[in-house]
C-alpha cells in the first residue's frame, strides 16, 4: 500500500524484483491499494499475502489482514510502522519482517513453503551493491506519472521527528554509481522521484561524481527529490547544483522544517539548516532548480503567528511550501516527547500530517487544523503559483518551469477542494 501519490509504489515493485531473483518460479501479483480497491476476498487466489506498512495505513492493514487470515491465506508484513511497533502488529500477522528484507526474504519464502513461518525475521543492514531491479510491468501505468530511483539509504541528520536513521541504521549506505546510472537510463519512465532521504547531504564528492555521470549517461529524463539546506552552503555547492541540473534535477523539496527557532531546536533540526538558509534557496534557484519548502506547523512550541509567517516567507522568497501538521510518529524521539500530550481516541490513520494530535497551550485542535487548511489554499492560489515560476533561473528552462507547475497546480487544486468541503473557502 503506497501513499496515494502519482508514483509507482517503490517497495512493492522492488520486492517483486527481489522475489524474482531469489525464486523465479514464484508467481507475483502487485496491488496498490491506494489506486485499486483491494478486498480480503481477493486474497483467496494467493497463498501468501505481504503488506508494507506506513503508520497512517496500519488500521486498514490490520483489518484486512485479519479477514485474509480467516480465509486461510498466510499474511506477512514489514515496513517502518511494523518495525517500530512489532508487538502491536504481531496479533494480526502470521509473520513480521523487521528492518530491511534483502537478507531474510529467501528464508521467509523457504519457511513458508515448509509450513514453518517464524513469528518474525530481523533484516540486517546489508551493503547496497548488486540490488535487484524493480519490476515495473506488474501494475497498470494509468494513475502514475513518475518512476523512482534510489542512490542511498539513510540520512546523516538525526531529527527527532524522523525514524529514517533508526530504520536504515546509523550509517548511510550508498549504491554503486554505475548501477544507479544503468537503472535510470534503462527505465521506461521519463519523470522520476529520487526517493533518497537526502539527495545531496550524504557525501559531497560522491554526489558530485554521481550527478556528473548521470549527466553524461542519462538523456531526456528528469526528476526531483528531497534534500537539506546545509549542504547547499558548502564551498562546492555551485558545482553540486550545476551537476544536479545536468543530471535532470528540476525541483527539490528542502527541509525548512519550521520558522520557529524553538521548534527547530525541539526537532533537533538546527544543524541541517546551515547559517544562511534563505541564501541557500536563492542559490538553488539560480542554477535553474525549483524549490519547495517542507515545513511542519502546529507543534507545541508554535504559535498562531507561525502559520501566518509561512505565507509571508513564501511570498518573500517566491517559493511554495508543503506544510504539514507536526506528527509524532511511533519509533521517533518526538513521539516519546509528545506521548504525554497525545489526544485520546486518535488511531494511526489520523497520523497523516493533516490532523492535530496533541494538546497545545494556546490553540485547539480545530483551530490548528483550520489554520493549516487555509494556509495550504493560500499558498497554492493560481496567482501565487504563476508569480513564482518566473523566479526560477532560465538555466533550467523548460523542464524546471514545467515541473514547478506540475507539482504546484495539482496540490493547489486538491487543497482548495478540501477547503471547500470543510466550508473554509
Amino acid at each position: 500500500m503506497s501513499q496515494g501519490l502519482p508514483i509507482a509504489p517503490p517497495v512493492l515493485e522492488y520486492m517483486a524484483g527481489l522475489t524474482g531473483r531469489l525464486r523465479p518460479d514464484v508467481e507475483v501479483t502487485l496491488h496498490d491499494a491506494n489506486k485499486v480497491l483491494f478486498t480480503p476476498d481477493m486474497a483467496e487466489a494467493y497463498d501468501l499475502v505481504g503488506f508494507t506498512v506506513l503508520t497512517p495505513q496500519a488500521p486498514w492493514v490490520y483489518r484486512t489482514a485479519d479477514a485474509i487470515r480467516k480465509g486461510g491465506a498466510k499474511v506477512v508484513a514489514g515496513g517502518i510502522h511494523v518495525t517500530a511497533l512489532p508487538d502491536e502488529a504481531a496479533p494480526h500477522m502470521d509473520s513480521l519482517i523487521l528492518g530491511e528484507a534483502e537478507t531474510v526474504w529467501a528464508d521467509v519464502l523457504k519457511d513458508f513453503e515448509q509450513g514453518a513461518l517464524k513469528s518474525h525475521y530481523c533484516g540486517e543492514f546489508a551493503p547496497l551493491e548488486d540490488l535487484p531491479r524493480p519490476v515495473t510491468d506488474l501494475l497498470p501505468r494509468k494513475g502514475y506519472v513518475y518512476g523512482y530511483f534510489q542512490t542511498s539509504r539513510g540520512c546523516p541528520h538525526r531529527c527527532s521527528f524522523c525514524s529514517v536513521h533508526k530504520f536504515f541504521g546509523g550509517k548511510v549506505r550508498m549504491r554503486p554509481i554505475q548501477e544507479v546510472v544503468e537503472e535510470v537510463a534503462g527505465s521506461k519512465w521519463r519523470l522520476f522521484w529520487g526517493i533518497d532521504d537526502n539527495i545531496w547531504g550524504v557525501s559531497m564528492s560522491r554526489t558530485i561524481e554521481l550527478y556528473a555521470e548521470m549527466g553524461r549517461a542519462v538523456r531526456g529524463k528528469w526528476w526531483f527529490g528531497s534534500g537539506d539546506l546545509a549542504t547547499v552552503q558548502h564551498e562546492r555547492a555551485d558545482e553540486l547544483l550545476k551537476n544536479a541540473r545536468k543530471a535532470g534535477l528540476t525541483a527539490v523539496l528542502v527541509g525548512w522544517e519550521s520558522n520557529n527557532m524553538r521548534s527547530l531546536q525541539e526537532y533537533r533540526a538546527m544543524n541541517k539548516q546551515g547559517r544562511e538558509r534563505r541564501d541557500a534557496i536563492r542559490r538553488i534557484r539560480a542554477q535553474g532548480i525549483e524549490v519547495m519548502l517542507f515545513i511542519m506547523v502546529g507543534g507545541r512550541q508554535d504559535t498562531r503567528g507561525d502559520f501566518d509567517g509561512i505565507l509571508e516567507l513564501c511570498d518573500e522568497l517566491k517559493v511554495s511550501a508543503h506544510p504539514v501538521m507536526t506528527t509524532p510518529l511511533p519509533g521517533t524521539e518526538l513521539y516519546k516527547e509528545y506521548e504525554p500530550y497525545l489526544l485520546p481516541g486518535m488511531d494511526w490513520d489520523c497520523f497523516d500530517g493533516n490532523r492535530a494530535l496533541f494538546e497545545h497551550d494556546s490553540m485547539t485542535p480545530a483551530e490548528r487544523e483550520e489554520a493549516l487548511v487555509r494556509l495550504r489554499a493560500q499558498i497554492f492560489s493560481i496567482p501565487r503559483i504563476l508569480s513564482r515560476i518566473p523566479q526560477i533561473s532560465w538555466k533550467g528552462f523548460p523542464m524546471s518551469h514545467i515541473t514547478s507547475w506540475m507539482v504546484q497546480y495539482p496540490q493547489g487544486r486538491a487543497f482548495k477542494e478540501y477547503a471547500r468541503q470543510k466550508g473554509m473557502l
